[in-house]
């Protein structure tokens, strides 16, 4: 059963009117999509480079390779020495993001600069997205809630970063997120071909991310506890079946010594992937408290977004509770989209994983939070407006809903605006910005992007040869920007003992040093690191930075120039 918004009912008097309506959603949701795309776009120069893109950059060009070859000589690109020389780097993750990443460089490489060709395939992934979420909102509570959602989404300032990176985190939200939406579409069709579609779904976002293993289970407890066609629970079954199988399909370098590579990439998810901490409430935990989620959840989500999401959450348990079939779908539709905030956030409660970055892990979270903001946005406008009806003033109920939006989302944007290019430091008003989120203890800044800011002065001032120490492991930020033409040539970058450079191929090699043998060090404001490395807080005492990037008087990236030592 499709439920029909309230707003345009006698839309849905014949099916020509139906196919027109949805029509309208279509053209309204490629422009959002279009839109979403030209946005990011325009903000990209601005966003410095992470940590983990310069090995998926580096992946999805080899990967993109591997299909040129297998066009040409498909006999050679199977065979297991091919395979591990084109896709054993970053085999500890799957590939289907890096393959459509790679694919996308490959053409828009002739008209954009290198990194935005790179990153641009994850933007399409976010526009996608974007027009889904419009979509499905848009279809059951109306056009309205539907933009509403999807401006809820690109304006989290966090989740706006993140959608602009050559990273999986968001591609694998997206995934979620779509596998998510076919169930709920095809719920009522009981054709097995609908139950093949989402295990092909499923196995397509598992190969982009594992996050994606939580998507069935999380759709099973719905089917117990909201539907009554006993199909979906085969669905479940049979898509398990399908999605493991679409798996492998996908990630060629399982296709040699599949049972022993297959081992090693769980033992890697579950027990042997290298630990990465995080600095909670003033102290550096693996793993934080089990709270850890849903408080970073909070205090980097706008604080407007999350009292609409929460009013959203509301409307649902009342809808549940109507005697009306169209409101009872709209709830229990609400509670699959509450399950969609809530089982990312669970999966990090366990203590079992090994990797923390603030919000990068729960990343499809926001796309469901977006979701509940827009039908809770849409619910506050609807009673605005029966208010005004009573007094005759109906005529006032744009104007007034547009005012109230303004009013909501100012602060966060205002914020976001002088934040920005750096919405990795985004905090919410929740926890009293970025200034209170450091008074409290929590993370000022991860993953590198502050680097960027540091280039022109090095372009500028370093001798020949200069040597740029930055946090270990971090080098190959740095040689990507070099190997893109941002950092020059000649500098060369420090390396961690024992580290190697994804771009040895391109003579790129690094030169091994310490902090101490460095011209210039850059320092980012990551507490994680420097409750791992106390060199560095050492280091700095006593020294002024030449260069110091802040926002709200609080340090986000320095740059110190130090005597040439030889």
């Amino acid at each position: 059963m499709t439920t029909t918004p309230s707003a345009f009912p006698r839309l849905y008097q014949d099916d020509h009117a139906h196919r027109r309506f949805a029509v309208q959603h279509g053209v309204s949701a490629l422009f959002l999509a279009v839109l979403t795309v030209v946005l990011l776009l325009i903000t990209e120069p601005q966003i410095g480079l992470t940590w983990d893109e310069p090995v998926y950059l580096m992946a999805a060009r080899s990967y993109a390779a591997w299909f040129e070859h297998l066009a040409t000589d498909p006999g050679d690109a199977l065979q297991p020495g091919t395979i591990k020389r084109f896709w054993e780097i970053n085999h500890e993750h799957p590939p289907l993001d890096k393959i459509w990443s790679g694919m996308v460089w490959m053409m828009a490489r002739q008209f954009l600069d290198d990194l935005p060709a790179q990153r641009l395939g994850n933007m399409i992934l976010v526009a996608i997205a974007v027009g889904a979420l419009y979509t499905a909102v848009a279809s059951s509570f109306g056009v309205w809630a539907g933009i509403a959602s999807a401006v809820a989404l690109i304006s989290l300032p966090r989740f706006f970063f993140h959608a602009h990176l050559a990273a999986l985190d968001v591609p694998a939200a997206v995934a979620f997120f779509l596998a998510t939406m076919l169930f709920w579409h095809t719920r009522h069709r009981s054709s097995v071909a609908w139950d093949v579609a989402l295990g092909v779904a499923w196995g397509a976002a598992l190969a982009t991310k594992i996050n994606a293993l939580f998507v069935l289970p999380m759709i099973f407890l719905w089917t117990l506890a909201f539907a009554r066609q006993a199909f979906l629970v085969r669905r479940m079954f049979i898509a398990g079946i399908i999605g493991l199988p679409t798996f492998v399909g996908f990630w060629p370098w399982l296709y040699h010594d599949t049972v022993a590579r297959l081992i090693a990439y769980i033992r890697f998810i579950t027990v042997d992937h290298w630990e990465i901490g995080q600095w909670y409430f003033g102290e550096a935990y693996m793993p934080p408290p089990w709270h850890f989620p849903f408080v970073m959840l909070v205090a980097v989500t706008p604080l407007a977004i999350l009292i609409l999401a929460f009013a959203g959450m509301i409307r649902g348990v009342v809808a549940l509770r109507s005697s009306r079939q169209t409101e009872r779908d709209q709830g229990s539709q609400i509670a699959l989209w509450s399950l969609g905030v809530l089982v990312p956030l669970l999966a990090l409660t366990t203590g079992r994983t090994m990797v923390y970055d603030n919000e990068r892990l729960f990343m499809p979270s926001f796309l469901f939070v977006a979701a509940l903001a827009g039908i809770g946005l849409d619910g506050f406008g609807r009673a605005l407006r029966r208010a005004l009806e009573r007094r005759a003033l109906a005529r006032f109920t744009t104007p007034a809903v547009v005012l109230g939006c303004a009013v909501l989302f100012a602060p966060h944007l205002t914020i976001a605006a002088h934040m920005y290019p750096h919405l990795l430091s985004y905090y919410s008003e929740t926890v009293g910005g970025l200034r209170g989120a450091t008074r409290l203890g929590l993370e000022t800044t991860y993953w590198c992007e502050t680097y960027a800011q540091a280039l022109p002065y090095i372009n500028a001032h370093a001798s020949p040869g200069a040597v740029v120490w930055t946090e270990d492991w971090s080098h190959d930020v740095l040689l990507t920007y070099q190997f893109i033409g941002r950092l020059r040539p000649d500098v060369r970058v420090a390396l961690a003992p024992g580290a190697g450079s994804l771009f040895s191929r391109y003579g790129l090699e690094g030169t091994p040093a310490d902090i101490s043998d460095a011209d210039y060090v850059i320092v980012t404001y990551r507490q994680t690191g420097f409750a791992a490395h106390p060199k560095i807080e050492r280091w700095m005492a006593g020294r002024q930075p030449i260069v110091r990037i802040e926002r709200y008087g609080v340090p986000l990236m320095e740059l110190y120039e130090q005597p040439r030592i030889r």
